[in-house]
């Protein structure tokens, strides 16, 4: 028998799309989920806001000079200086800074390879040390103290420990008169010294040393004190600086360290740039340097030459008296000698590139282009040179010679001076803008954003939560997905109803009101689906051979007592005369609706009580109540013997219709004894609570005792604004 139309549901309900109103209604229903999410993620985020170690940031800017012409010493020494200076480049000054060269080097110098804090008390220590003066011990809080509470503070300028300790906890504990004591992650002692002396002790991987030269703590106070790989903090540290140019091609270089201790990262940040700035004088003396022994290694030899020219030169004198030179003569003179001398100086230079770059650097290769057009030059002036006659081109040879020697060697002493100025006043092209402060305070955690993200993100988990829990424990939704599953008509769509839950919770109290929801709230929107199976049973029931209708479920907690009070109250509202019978004579629970006893009850009534006696009737106009009784010992055994039966059919003539509750049907074998006495089985489905399988085996189950199930009622249908929503609500407010 088809006693609902189900087209009409597989039209509203058998579509697949969701809806905005379906993830709202989605969200609704998880709200408390929701909330708690929320409000967990809102307490992790102000715990960290609060508790959570402050990060301070510690910034210094240098300037990177990318035009050394610029400098008015250079622009003096000319080209000469250009010969060691070269354009810098910011990218490659970021390199620098950054290099293992003056990281390591600040690493070493300010002993960041040793850690040492101060021993606090879990979890609140931190937060009340932070709130203390620095440069003295505060009191001990609540009298702990062995704890540090805030102002200690401890230097120590070398602690050496075997490679296999490194990051291995040490414990130094302080005693009086500025003494202290370290001990091993064991316990054992290593040493014991006192500040600005240093110490020496033995462990069984090696010795250790430790020096101390600062130590502000109370006695017994203790510090934890570990030594990390020098080369590991150099590549951790590396890591940390933020090096980045202000603008481009600025030339503003910024380097930026975060970490919790303020004024270490401040001293860390300036020594980074001071090492740095003093290796770019060091290398450009350097290359002054390596300039001026060049030229010291040129002075002697150009010495012996000019020496032998002027020699060879009063020789001719000496022997051939003066010639005096025409002034054609005179002028090639000049011209070969201001030739010869640039080549030599050009040579010269070339010498010195070549210690720096190769033979395909471009500065190389200009110069070898100079040098080539001065040596055709050379030649040039030869060929003039041969023509002239024989004591002249001697007499022009000598006087070239002089004189170009005499010109090389006074530009070779002047430059030399040139240089040593130059180095003596090299202050490289870096220099410091600005050094760091130790900041006042904390960049991170900014504690309205973390507290607001915290709130969001658990917004967005407890979504993510809900969503994801639907989608994998989904079960049967849809009047269409359980006919495909069963091939058993859906009878009716009764909607989730908040009411409920509260007279539920009233019945479970023990109180004495009515607690069934189609008399107390007859306008609710639950109440208006089951009008909607009262509708289709009156028409229904007239095909029937008998008028008593089973309600089970395939398991506990689907609302099937729910279903069978309500459908008795809404067909007795509408004047047929109904007998509601709780047949769960081990966990029923009918009794709790109209807050009346459970006994005596249908196990008595079989064991020979007189139905009158237990029968409550008129509990609501027009509807009688047998509740389930005194608890059996073998209900299976009552509800198959010949009593039940007849008792059944007395009901049957007395009523217009038998509602029996009967309980799950894949925990007991009850629903299937029952069933065979009755003209109707429906089958309560909660919404989403089934597997097709589950649902297929409870029919199964039934058909094995010899009748089928007739319909399905879907319960507990969250309240959508879609398709049966929509129909619920129009109900309710139309009854209204």
């Amino acid at each position: 028998m088809k006693l609902l139309d189900r087209e009409r549901f597989a039209d509203a309900l058998g579509e697949k799309e969701i809806t905005l109103s379906e993830v709202f209604a989605l969200l609704s229903e998880n709200r408390l989920l929701i909330v708690l999410t929320t409000a967990a993620m809102l307490f992790l985020g102000i715990t960290y806001a609060f508790f959570g170690t402050p990060l301070y940031k510690a910034d210094v800017m240098i300037q990177v000079d990318s035009d050394p012409g610029s400098d008015t010493l250079n622009d003096k020494l000319g080209d000469l200086a250009s010969l060691f200076q070269s354009k810098a480049s910011t990218d490659a000054e970021i390199e620098l800074i950054r290099s293992r060269m003056v990281v390591e080097e600040t690493v070493r110098s300010l002993h960041l390879d040793v850690n040492a804090t101060p021993h606090r008390f879990p979890l609140i220590g931190a937060l009340i040390a932070r709130q203390a003066p620095a440069g003295s011990p505060a009191s001990p809080f609540l009298g702990m103290s062995s704890f540090a509470w805030g102002g200690e503070a401890l230097g120590v300028t070398q602690f050496d420990v075997p490679a296999a300790l490194y990051d291995q906890r040490f414990k130094l504990m302080v005693g009086a008169d500025q003494a202290f004591e370290l001990s091993d992650a064991d316990g054992h002692t290593v040493l014991r010294g006192r500040v600005g002396i240093a110490e020496q002790g033995v462990t069984r991987f090696g010795p250790v040393q430790l020096r101390v030269d600062h130590m502000v703590a109370r006695a017994g106070t203790s510090f934890n004190l570990a030594r990390a790989s020098t080369q590991l903090t150099t590549a951790d540290l590396q890591t940390a600086l933020d090096i980045s140019e202000k603008a481009k091609q600025s030339g503003i270089v910024a380097v930026s360290l975060e970490g919790g201790d303020a004024a270490r990262i401040a001293a860390t940040v300036n020594r980074v740039a001071s090492i740095y700035v003093q290796r770019n004088v060091d290398r450009k003396s350097a290359q002054a340097q390596q300039m001026l022994q060049f030229l010291a290694d040129q002075l002697p030899q150009l010495r012996a030459d000019l020496d032998e020219a002027e020699a060879k030169y009063n020789a001719f004198r000496a022997q051939n008296g003066t010639v005096d030179l025409e002034a054609e003569g005179k002028l090639l003179l000049q011209s070969i000698v201001d030739s010869k001398t640039k080549l030599v100086e050009l040579q010269q230079q070339r010498s010195a590139l070549a210690q720096r770059y190769t033979a395909e650097h471009p500065s190389v290769q200009a110069i070898d282009a100079q040098i080539g057009e001065l040596q055709e030059q050379q030649r040039s002036f030869n060929e003039k040179v041969a023509a002239l006659p024989s004591t002249q081109q001697q007499a022009l040879r000598l006087m070239r010679d002089v004189r170009v020697d005499t010109d090389l060697y006074t530009k070779l002493l002047d430059s030399t001076q040139q240089l040593r100025v130059l180095k003596a006043g090299q202050l490289g092209n870096v220099h410091t803008v600005d050094y760091a402060e130790v900041a006042e305070k904390p960049v991170k955690p900014k504690k309205t954003l973390v507290i607001a993200l915290s709130g969001l993100i658990g917004v967005l988990l407890g979504c993510a939560i809900a969503f994801v829990r639907s989608t994998l424990n989904r079960g049967l939704e849809t009047p269409s997905e359980i006919e495909g599953a069963v091939g058993v008509p859906v009878y009716a769509i009764v909607s989730r109803s908040a009411r409920q839950r509260t007279l539920h919770q009233s019945a479970r109290g023990g109180g004495s009101e009515l607690n069934v929801l189609a008399a107390a709230q007859p306008d609710d929107v639950a109440v208006e689906g089951i009008r909607s199976l009262r509708t289709a049973l009156q028409f229904g029931l007239l095909n029937l051979h008998n008028n008593i209708v089973m309600l089970t479920g395939p398991r506990p907690d689907v609302g099937k007592s729910f279903l069978s009070v309500n459908l008795a109250a809404v067909l007795s509202a509408g004047g047929k005369r109904v007998l509601l019978v709780d047949s769960d004579m081990r966990r029923g629970d009918v009794h709790r609706y109209f807050s009346l006893p459970s006994k005596p009850g249908l196990s008595d009534v079989i064991g020979g009580v007189e139905p009158s006696s237990a029968v409550h009737y008129q509990v609501l106009p027009n509807l009688d109540v047998l509740m389930s009784g005194s608890v059996a010992s073998s209900p299976a055994e009552m509800l198959m013997s010949e009593s039940f039966g007849k008792l059944l059919a007395q009901f049957s003539k007395q009523y217009d219709v038998v509602i029996v509750d009967s309980p799950p049907v894949l925990a007991v074998t009850d629903p299937v004894l029952i069933g065979k006495h009755a003209g109707l089985t429906l089958l309560v489905v909660r919404h989403g609570r089934h597997s097709a399988a589950e649902l297929q085996e409870s029919v199964r189950q039934l058909s094995n005792g010899g009748h089928t199930v007739d319909g399905v009622l879907l319960n507990d249908v969250p309240q959508r604004a879609s398709a049966y929503g929509a129909f619920s609500e129009y109900g309710a407010e139309k009854s209204a």
